[in-house]
């Protein structure tokens, strides 16, 4: 029922992994898979997050060191998609450590003591990294933030303070005693009374024996969602060296005390020091893609398998087949995009503003679109669903958690819009003529508009609508693209999820086509009668497409992945039987 092993899911594969499956992706499923990651029950949420530094340590020693892996950016993403599906409560924690704290000690700073040593404590993860950004008043907010990195010139040392309850960093994941944390702080610099703007400073926030004098912290209730160490911070004048300032070499304090930086906006001066952050949010994003991918995988699997009436199959049934084609087109296309945008980031030609605006655009497509595949896949499986054994919650729950963090979606997708507006030939129309019947055509027009025309009394409405149609636009193009290097079947297939895909992305916004003139009633029509036949010719495919995902049953490792019935029993220590004799009793009662 589940062996699918043919060249066009091989060939399928090949594309949707970029052609570095067996390269890259295939050592670290190994390495992730060897962590043994179940969602077993009785675990209280502080357990779990105890065992997920367990787990980036195991992970680290098998795939190489924390900076090997920062480095290793192809890596790094492949750790991230398949911590996700395979080690849900290890994803989250790899961003912290991993982009924002290891990767800003190797991109920002300037080899001093304090940060070799920081760094060689962190490289087998016996010491974790975790960032702190985020102010209970002032969220991510640059301009706002409020704590304080005092320079005090006769000791040469940084005083780094809270000075009002706002200023209190909130829920960075240091909460857990006795697991060393070191971290990287956000912090408004101050040299002679003068806000010099937000610079990163190296501090260690607490070792085995606890928590750095002058450094209080309070352990956040449980989440909904990740099982995190959760904290709020204060700091009361703690000391920071001169020697833990990441500077990022734009920035330095002279001998006579006075404050020089080859960047003269304060802002700026933070945007670039804190760069990496963009291939964080580029790999959280990402790992949601294929938690969701993972989903659909094993929402299918149970449809085989799923008896309903007149003994048809679950997948049999065109309410269930077709909503997750839709919900598949959707994810090859954010896998698309993700590939793309990951590629940008390798390539060192890529420019800081160029791989901004790009995470901005991505991150909201991706997680957003994973969160409603794994809704729809999530009740699709009933009640076989709402089990962490069978990983959908914990996939919803680390999606839901990506959504907000690393730069809120709709913060981003606002954010994303008015920068696309800003852009020199934003203002120059290249449609192509409103007549064509490609739906790629009809997002471009939309586009294009939302370029020219302002929406009165609503920027921000505008500006997020702009986002999300240059974001759909993309990840048509990316699958499109994808589609077209492969011929044969494998190539058939994408294009079918790739026009599937757009047709379904113009059909949300209907009216305002319809309002423009560029969708009449008969195009709308013929719209609608393509799209139903996509849609079918995609749910036909299902299981080979969710086969060339590269899943086993080790990971994601859930209950129902191949006999969900037998892996029920079995959890239950019962013997597989088939006992006929109360049937037959029955019967001869009557």
């Amino acid at each position: 029922m589940f062996q699918v092993n043919d060249d066009t899911t091989r060939a399928l594969r090949d594309i949707l992994f970029d052609r570095c499956f067996d390269t890259v992706h295939a050592p670290v499923r190994a390495a992730v898979e060897e962590l043994k990651d179940s969602a077993e029950s009785g675990l209280s949420p502080t357990e779990r997050g105890r065992r997920s530094y367990e787990q980036l340590r195991q992970v680290l020693a098998r795939l190489g060191s924390s900076r090997r892996v920062a480095e290793d950016l192809p890596t790094l993403f492949a750790l991230f998609e398949w911590s996700a599906v395979g080690a849900p409560d290890l994803f989250p924690v790899l961003s912290g450590h991993l982009n924002l704290t290891v990767g800003a000690l190797l991109r920002l700073g300037t080899n001093t003591p304090d940060q070799r040593a920081a760094l060689a404590d962190l490289e087998n993860a016996q010491h974790v990294g975790v960032f702190l950004l985020t102010e209970l008043g002032y969220g991510s907010n640059v301009a706002e933030l409020k704590t304080e990195a005092v320079w005090e010139p006769a000791s040469r040392t940084f005083l780094l303070h809270t000075p009002r309850g706002e200023a209190v960093k909130f829920m960075p994941n240091v909460a857990a005693e006795g697991i060393p944390k070191i971290t990287v702080v956000a912090a408004r610099l101050k040299v002679a009374g003068r806000d010099e703007g937000v610079f990163p400073f190296l501090v260690r926030l607490r070792d085995e024996q606890g928590t750095t004098p002058g450094i209080q912290v309070f352990p956040m209730p449980d989440k909904g969602f990740t099982a995190m160490d959760n904290a709020m911070i204060r700091f009361d004048r703690v000391r920071v060296p001169h020697g833990a300032w990441l500077t990022g070499r734009i920035a330095a304090i002279g001998e006579d005390g006075v404050f020089t930086s080859v960047v003269g906006r304060r802002g700026d001066r933070f945007h670039r020091t804190i760069e990496q952050l963009q291939a964080g949010r580029t790999a959280l994003a990402a790992g949601t893609v294929a938690a969701a991918r993972a989903g659909l995988w094993l929402t299918v699997r149970y449809g085989q398998q799923r008896r309903t009436a007149n003994g048809r199959t679950m997948l049999d049934r065109d309410n269930v087949a077709q909503p997750l084609a839709s919900g598949t087109a959707s994810i090859l296309a954010a896998g698309a995009l993700a590939n793309q945008v990951k590629r940008q980031f390798v390539d060192s030609r890529s420019t800081a503003p160029e791989l901004a605006l790009l995470a901005m655009l991505a991150k909201p497509l991706l997680s957003g679109t994973a969160l409603s595949v794994l809704q729809e896949c999530r009740e699709r499986c009933g009640a076989q669903g709402v089990f962490r054994a069978n990983r959908l919650t914990d996939y919803l729950g680390i999606t839901q958690a990506v959504i907000t963090a690393e730069g809120e979606n709709q913060v981003l997708r606002v954010s994303a819009g008015r920068a696309l507006m800003t852009r020199p030939q934003a203002s120059t129309v290249l449609a192509p003529p409103p007549a064509s019947d490609r739906p790629e055509t009809l997002l471009y027009l939309r586009e294009q508009a939302l370029l020219r025309r302002p929406w009165p009394g609503s920027p921000g409405l505008r500006a997020m609508a702009l986002a999300d149609t240059a974001a759909v636009r993309l990840a048509a193009a990316a699958l499109g693209e994808q589609a077209a290097r492969r011929p044969g079947r494998a190539g058939d297939i994408l294009r079918i999820h790739s026009e599937l895909y757009a047709w379904e992305r113009v059909a949300e916004n209907a009216a305002w086509y319809a309002a423009e003139g560029v969708l009449p009633a008969e195009r709308a029509a013929d719209m609608h009668a393509r799209t139903a036949e996509l849609r079918q010719a995609a749910a036909s495919v299902l299981p080979q497409v969710t086969e060339s995902f590269g899943f086993r049953p080790g990971i994601p490792g859930s209950l129902f992945s191949e006999d969900y019935v037998h892996a029920w029993l079995t959890e239950a220590g019962w013997s597989p039987f088939d006992d006929t004799r109360v049937a037959g009793n029955a019967t001869q009662e009557a």
